[in-house]
C-alpha cells in the first residue's frame, strides 16, 4: 500500500519513564541546538505488535566503521553499530536531543560535583552475565586508556561504587558536559569480566544492547541479530535481524532501495533525493542537522601554520559553490566555525569570501602562495566533488593542491596520526560543549593540533560555568576568537536525510539523522 511522503518529520518515540527533569537535578545542562524549523507535527506511527521480533532489515551505508568496539573509534559510522549492542548511563531523546536515563533507573546531585546514579536491576549483558556497578566502573577505566574516545571522559575524574547497583561520579569542577558526555559510545558499559581477562571487543563487542554482533565481512556487511534478554520490553528490538550494507557508489544505493534489495538507506545521495521523493513505495525523511562540516588543517604544517595563510585559504573558499557542486543546494553553507544552530555560536569575527582580499592578505605578509602547496584527502563521491571544488577556488589565488583518495578507515587512522596536510571533516555533536571541546581545544582528540592557549581557556571556562547564559556568552566570545584564528574552514551544515521502505515503520529518527534500529518494524 502506498504510504504518504513526509519531507520533515518528526516521529514519536517511545521514553523510559522519567527524564532528566524528573530527577534531582544538577547544574542545568546546556541548551541543545534546535537545526532547522520546527517541522510540521505528524500522528506517531502505529505500535509495533506484541509477539517477538519478527522479519528482518537490510540497511545501505556508504562508509565502512573503523571498529565495532565503542572505545576504539569516533566515528559515526561506528556509532550506528555501537547503539545497536551497548548501551550507555544515558541515551539520547530522538526529539528535542536531551540526554535522558537509559541504564540509569535514578540519579541525584550529592554536590555541584558528585553525582550518585543507581542502575536498572536486571540488565543482562550478551554472555549472560548481569550489569551491576563494578561493570560500570571497569568500563569507566577500560576506556580511557583509548585516545579515540577519552574526551569523553574529561568531565568525569573520578568513580566509586557504593553498592551492587549504585555508583558515584564526580566532575572534580562543576562541569556542564557530563549528562551528554555520558550519552556517547565513549562511556558504553561492557563486562567486567571481559575486560579483566583481555577479551577483543573489536572481534566481539559484547554489551547490553537491543542486538548482539554476528559477523562482519569487511568491505561487504556487518550482521546482528535481536538481544532475547534485553532488559527493556518497550525498547527491545521488533525485528529479527538486521544487515549493514557497505556501498560506497550513491546511485547503487538508490537502486538497490528502488528495486527491495535494500529496506533503508542511511547515506541518501543528494543527487537522488527528488527521485526517491517522486516514489511511491519509499519515504524520504530530511530534515537540518547541526552537524560540522569542514576542511580540517594540520596546524602542525608550515603551510598552516601561519595565521594569515590560513585566513587567505578560508577568504578564497565559495562555501556557496561548495554546497551547490556536491549536495545541489542541500546542505547549509558555513563560514562560522562553529555550526550558527548553537546557543554561544557568534559569527563575529568569520572572514568573507573574498578572492582579491586573500591575495592583498598574502601578499601584505609576504607569503608566496605557491609555498602554500597542500594535499586534500577525501573519502567520498561528495568530498571528491569538494575538493575539486575548492582545487579550482584556490588555484585562481595561486596556491596548488592535490586530492587523495582513500577509505574512510585509513584516512581516519593517517588523521588521528597527524600524517596529513588537510582532509575533510565532520564533528556530529550534538550540542557546543562537545563541538568546542572535540573539534578545537588543544590536547587528545584534536586532528587538527591546534594550540592556542586563550582559546583552550574560554572552552575550560564555559564547560565550568553552570549558569546557561554566562556560559553562551563565553562560547560566544570562545567563537569570536576561533572565528578570528580560523581553526579550519568550515563548509555546510548538512541535511539529515534517510530514505526507507513505505512499510517499514522507523519511530526514531533525530535531527543529525541517528536513528535507533531496536524500535524499527515492518507495518502489517
Amino acid at each position: 500500500m502506498k504510504k504518504s511522503k513526509l519531507l520533515c518529520i518528526v516521529l514519536a518515540g517511545v521514553m523510559l519513564a522519567g527524564s532528566l527533569a524528573a530527577c534531582t537535578s544538577p547544574a542545568e545542562p546546556p541548551p541543545t541546538a534546535q537545526p532547522g524549523p520546527a517541522p510540521t507535527p505528524t500522528p506517531p506511527p502505529a505500535p509495533p505488535p506484541e509477539q517477538g521480533p519478527s522479519g528482518s532489515v537490510v540497511i545501505a551505508i556508504a562508509i565502512e566503521t573503523p571498529s565495532v568496539a565503542p572505545a576504539r573509534h569516533n566515528s559515526a559510522a561506528g556509532f550506528f553499530k555501537n547503539i545497536m549492542t551497548h548501551n550507555g548511563l544515558f541515551r539520547q531523546n530522538y526529539v528535542d536531543l536531551e540526554p535522558i536515563p537509559d541504564l540509569v533507573a535514578s540519579w541525584s546531585a550529592i554536590s555541584d560535583t558528585v553525582f550518585e546514579f543507581t542502575l536498572h536491576e536486571g540488565i543482562m549483558f550478551h554472555n549472560g552475565e548481569e550489569m551491576t556497578s563494578a561493570d560500570v566502573e571497569a568500563s569507566f577505566h577500560y576506556v580511557r586508556q583509548y585516545p579515540e574516545t577519552r574526551t569523553a571522559h574529561q568531565s568525569a575524574v573520578g568513580i566509586e561504587v557504593i553498592d551492587r547497583y549504585t555508583f558515584r561520579l564526580d566532575t572534580g569542577t562543576p562541569n556542564a558536559a557530563l549528562f551528554f558526555d555520558l550519552v556517547g559510545q565513549g562511556n558504553f558499559v561492557m563486562p567486567k569480566s571481559l575486560i579483566d581477562s583481555g577479551h577483543d571487543f573489536t572481534v566481539a563487542p559484547i554489551g547490553s544492547g537491543p542486538f548482539v554482533f554476528e559477523e562482519w565481512r569487511l568491505g561487504d556487511s556487518l550482521q546482528f541479530r535481536a538481544f532475547d534478554n534485553f532488559f527493556n520490553p518497550e525498547r527491545a528490538a521488533k525485528v529479527e535481524e538486521v544487515t549493514w550494507r557497505i556501498i560506497p557508489e550513491g546511485s547503487s544505493r538508490t537502486i538497490s532501495l528502488e528495486t527491495g534489495e535494500i529496506d533503508l538507506v542511511v547515506d541518501v545521495a543528494y543527487a537522488d533525493v527528488a527521485r526517491l521523493e517522486a516514489h511511491p513505495d519509499i519515504t524520504v525523511f530530511m530534515r537540518p542537522g547541526p552537524t560540522l562540516n569542514h576542511i580540517v588543517l594540520n596546524h602542525d604544517r608550515p603551510q598552516f601554520s601561519n595565521v594569515y595563510a590560513r585566513r587567505a585559504i578560508s577568504m578564497a573558499v565559495d562555501q556557496e559553490a561548495l554546497v551547490m557542486a556536491a549536495f545541489g543546494g542541500l546542505a547549509v553553507p558555513l563560514r562560522a566555525q562553529i555550526p550558527t544552530v548553537f546557543t554561544g555560536s557568534s559569527e563575529e569575527g568569520v572572514l568573507p569570501y573574498d578572492p582579491e582580499g586573500a591575495r592583498a592578505l598574502l601578499a601584505e605578509h609576504g607569503i608566496d602562495p605557491a609555498s602554500l602547496a597542500f594535499d586534500m584527502i577525501a573519502t567520498t563521491e561528495e568530498r571528491r566533488v569538494m575538493a575539486e571544488v575548492v582545487q579550482a577556488q584556490l588555484l585562481e589565488i595561486g596556491i596548488p593542491t592535490t586530492i587523495t583518495m582513500m577509505d574512510h578507515a585509513t584516512s581516519i587512522q593517517i588523521m588521528n596520526d597527524g600524517q596529513y596536510d588537510s582532509g575533510f571533516g565532520m564533528w556530529g555533536g550534538t550540542f557546543i560543549i562537545s563541538t568546542f571541546r572535540g573539534v578545537f581545544h588543544g590536547g587528545i582528540g584534536n586532528r587538527s593540533n591546534i594550540n592556542n592557549p586563550e582559546l583552550d581557556e574560554l572552552i575550560d571556562k564555559a564547560i565550568a560555568t553552570s549558569d546557561a547564559n554566562e556560559r553562551a556568552a563565553i562560547f560566544m566570545e570562545a567563537s569570536r576568537v576561533l572565528n578570528e584564528y580560523v581553526g579550519s574552514i568550515p563548509t555546510h551544515m548538512p541535511m539529515s536525510i534517510r530514505a526507507f521502505n513505505s512499510n517499514l515503520i522507523v519511530p526514531e529518527i533525530s535531527a543529525t539523522g541517528a536513528l535507533n534500529l531496536g524500535m524499527v518494524f515492518w507495518a502489517e
